[in-house]
């Protein structure tokens, strides 16, 4: 059964890898869905493989809908 590991971003820069590294052995896909970040997170999720999406915040519920979709 696939396993995708979903994961809202602002500015995660210093956090990132780790997190990453934690998954990208377990998970099938990884979707990182961003706020705008200004620091590397975005390049950093990229590098890993991430699916990455850039869109505005809307909140912490309806931010996660949206890597579920």
């Amino acid at each position: 059964m696939p396993f995708s590991v979903a994961i809202i971003t602002y500015n995660e820069e210093k956090n990132l890898p780790k997190t990453l590294k934690a998954v990208k052995d377990i998970a099938d896909e990884i979707i990182v869905v961003d706020s705008y970040s200004t620091d590397k997170t975005v390049e950093i999720a990229k590098n890993f493989g991430a699916k990455v999406f850039v869109e505005e915040w809307k909140g912490y519920r309806d931010q996660k809908n949206s890597a579920l979709k």
